[in-house]
């Protein structure tokens, strides 16, 4: 893997190196210093960009400690060029001082360089400053959608095996198995009843298979599945089994992951005793941001398939789907589930 410190320090050099460059060919022909001046300036000055290079390494760990570019780009950038432009100005100036003390010919070179020469290097010098700045920030930038590309694909694959594990959830043998096996005593004991289970359950499964493949589903359209599916429990628990809507109109239009629902009341009679002497009571309201099911705790001592998966993936779907987390909670002996509505 490169080292992207590595990389920024060879852009540098070569960018740095085609300025002064540009800079000694300008002196020479625009401002008619002679070579041997114009070599000792260029030497100068790409002194002092090393030592300026390697202060700002040192001055943008700071900033990025206790001034990310997440609290703001321009009033990030406009500080840290001001301190690099006032760092290169002092460096330059000591380094000529300290230059002149030690070579006295420089002093002839400092009469040939005019004011408008040296208005011409600090434009130069501010705009190796910039360039510094600029290019610290497009690896930042780089960066950052390199990694929100790899989360998105990361979130992509996600979803796909969340929906994929919704899909097998959906049609746990278990509830087919539970739901043939109630068919079959109900035909020789109620033939009328065994054929409203069995066309509730056509439809449980046709709505499964018909919005496999959907994103998300209106509310009621959701709502209007579950009791089909709650008709097919009702039938096998009987009282020992209480749903209850209080769904609001205002929310009907809003949507959800097909068969969010399912799985949650799934969960609940997984993880709960439902009996006559503990009956389940499962309670689905609503309003204007949350879709709430809850159910009161009676716990099984052993939970027959459970591998813990099936919440955390519908969460990571919502997620995927939206800012607003799924969330779960357990209250006043109840455990809770807040779904968003998607408007």
């Amino acid at each position: 893997m490169s080292n992207p410190l590595a990389s920024k320090t060879r852009i540098f050099i070569v960018v740095i190196t085609f300025l002064i460059v540009c800079a000694f060919l300008m002196r020479w022909y625009v401002f008619k210093i002679p070579w041997q001046a114009n070599l000792f300036l260029a030497l100068i000055s790409g002194s002092v960009m090393v030592i300026s290079w390697f202060f700002f390494s040192k001055l943008h760990h700071f900033f990025d400690s206790f001034f990310p570019y997440e609290n703001g780009i321009i009033m990030r950038m406009i500080p840290q060029v001001l301190l690099t432009f006032v760092f290169v100005l002092v460096v330059s100036g000591v380094t000529v001082s300290w230059v002149m003390s030690l070579f006295p010919f420089s002093s002839l070179i400092a009469q040939q360089y005019t004011d408008l020469a040296k208005v011409a290097g600090y434009f130069a010098q501010f705009l190796v400053v910039l360039l510094i700045n600029v290019l610290h920030l497009s690896d930042y930038l780089f960066h950052k959608w390199r990694e929100n590309a790899t989360r998105a694909i990361h979130l992509e694959k996600e979803k796909s095996q969340v929906q994929f594990d919704n899909l097998k959830n959906q049609l746990n043998p278990h509830f087919l198995f539970n739901s043939l096996t109630s068919l079959d005593s109900l035909i020789q004991e109620n033939p009328d009843l065994a054929r409203q289970f069995l066309q509730q359950l056509s439809k449980v499964f046709r709505y499964v298979l018909q919005h496999k493949d959907k994103g998300l589903v209106p509310l009621y359209t959701e709502i209007d599945f579950i009791k089909n599916y709650v008709f097919l429990l009702q039938t096998r628990f009987e009282t020992s089994l209480t749903i209850d809507f209080q769904i609001s109109n205002e929310s009907l239009e809003k949507k959800i992951t097909p068969v969010t629902l399912q799985i949650l009341i799934e969960n609940a009679l997984k993880h709960n005793i439902v009996s006559a002497a503990h009956p389940l009571t499962i309670r689905i309201c609503s309003d204007e941001k949350y879709l709430k099911v809850e159910n009161n705790i009676q716990p099984k001592k052993q939970v027959e398939t459970s591998n813990g998966q099936g919440l955390q993936n519908l969460k990571n779907l919502y997620k995927f789907l939206t800012d607003t987390p799924l969330e779960t909670v357990i209250h006043n002996g109840k455990f809770v589930a807040y779904i968003p509505l998607i408007a």
